[in-house]
């Protein structure tokens, strides 16, 4: 960081100063108070640049008369009568006239700005001493990864959910390995379905894109995020299309032209859509910014807290093998690669065509009841409000927890049982997997 220091003026040059002089130097120590928040410097060094100057005019000043006073004598006299004493009262008088109301303008002026125009601080630097802190030195993080972000404009960017398939026929999907955070969940019939959440990244193929369930919808809604879907199921439907609850719909059933469908797939495992249509979409909707606070995460100044890997292989039941991830840790990356108990590695194809294998820095088991209704008895949905059981496993290690939301505005936060204090998360992407209370289950070793 750059930190810089002005001393006070040093030795000045000698020349005599007019009026006009004087007053321009008002007028430009009367402009250099009016200063702006954004081009403030440090208090000290503000201080200083004005203190030079007014010692600058009170010194030439003094330069001045001290000059008249040296004047060489007029031809035919031998040399200068010596100034009497009175003559120097008159002069300290004539410095004191000049000298004292600038002070009080300069005084006045500098205090009231300095108290209106303090410069701005960045968040874990201090405002004390000599440093200051540029728009170049501030550091920007994702709410949504932790990760560092580019500019301000990048951390309250727009977040979209693209709700992703994963049956076998929609294997392998494009995207999921560019989101921020995944959701998984039963959708019906024990398959299970993703909503990947994205802000930062920006893939240009992702898909399969399917429908939505109440479950993803609820868990949407604090992230104030644009939910692209192809349809849905009708309770989950009449929460986003209704426009009093604040949901932000952009369902490929309207917007078409936004998604397409591929050749090589049937229907419904063909419809696809990119970052480059998506952000016009949402650009034409007026869906710009999002503001949360999101999971608490480590420092970015610290390493991944150091632990007892005691939990380096995670298996989570859901329903079947099919659909039954299981996650592997990986030391040296320090993330978890995820499989399907049958089906082997859990491969995307990423930005380039190449086939890679999901694997997310921090994986989240969270234990939810299912809902029971009278009516679209085969889709699943889950209570994701209140509290529940939850494992957090990262850095190779597990920690016991509890899952809390107090309803579908807050954010889901998750509390150590052991402390009572909120976990915080590795930087990165963040898998969570919603297991049912009755026949799912979470084991590791």
């Amino acid at each position: 960081m750059d930190k810089r220091n002005r001393s006070g003026s040093g030795a000045h040059k000698i020349r005599v100063r007019t009026e006009d002089d004087e007053d321009n130097t008002l007028a430009k120590l009367y402009s250099e108070s009016e200063f702006t928040h954004d081009n403030a410097a440090p208090d000290d060094e503000k201080a200083a640049e004005v203190n030079a100057d007014l010692s600058d005019f009170i010194d030439n000043a003094g330069k001045k008369l001290k000059d008249e006073d040296e004047v060489p004598a007029k031809a035919g006299r031998q040399k200068a009568k010596k100034p009497k004493a009175k003559h120097s009262s008159s002069t300290f008088k004539k410095i004191l006239k000049v000298a004292i109301p600038l002070l009080i303008i300069v005084a006045a002026g500098t205090a009231i700005t300095l108290a209106f125009f303090r410069p701005a601080i960045t968040i874990g630097e201090s405002d004390q001493g000599n440093a200051t802190t540029t728009e170049a030195d501030k550091i920007y993080y994702s709410p949504l990864t932790g990760n560092e972000v580019k500019d301000a404009a990048t951390v309250t960017s727009a977040v979209t959910c693209v709700m992703i398939e994963n049956s076998t026929d929609a294997r392998p999907q494009s995207g999921l390995d560019q989101a921020g955070v995944v959701y998984e969940a039963i959708a019906e019939g024990g398959i299970t379905r993703f909503m990947a959440l994205f802000q930062e990244a920006k893939p240009q193929y992702i898909g399969p894109v399917r429908s939505v369930r109440l479950t993803y919808a609820e868990l949407a809604k604090p992230y104030q995020c644009s939910i692209a879907h192809v349809g849905g199921s009708g309770n989950a439907l009449n929460l986003i299309r209704n426009s009093s609850n604040g949901y932000r719909d952009i369902d490929q059933y309207f917007n078409g032209s936004f998604y397409w469908r591929i050749s090589s797939r049937r229907a419904p495992h063909n419809v696809y859509t990119s970052f480059e249509k998506l952000d016009q979409l949402n650009f034409n909707k007026g869906y710009t910014t999002s503001n949360f606070k999101g999971f608490a995460r480590v420092s970015p100044d610290e390493a991944p807290a150091a632990s007892e890997q005691n939990a380096t292989t995670i298996n989570i039941t859901m329903s079947s093998n099919s659909y039954n991830p299981v996650f592997n840790y990986d030391a040296v990356s320090n993330t978890y690669k995820r499989s399907h108990v049958s089906g082997g590695p859990h491969l995307v194809v990423d930005g380039s065509g190449a086939k890679v294998q999901l694997a997310p820095t921090v994986v989240i088991a969270m234990k939810v009841n299912p809902i029971t209704r009278t009516s679209e008895t085969r889709f699943s949905d889950y209570t994701t409000t209140g509290s529940g059981d939850a494992f957090v496993f990262q850095n190779g290690s597990v920690t016991a927890a509890t899952w809390q939301r107090a309803d579908v505005n807050s954010e889901l936060k998750f509390v150590d049982k052991t402390t009572g204090n909120e976990i915080l998360l590795n930087r990165g992407q963040t898998w969570i997997s919603l297991y049912p209370s009755r026949g799912g289950a979470v084991t590791w070793k």
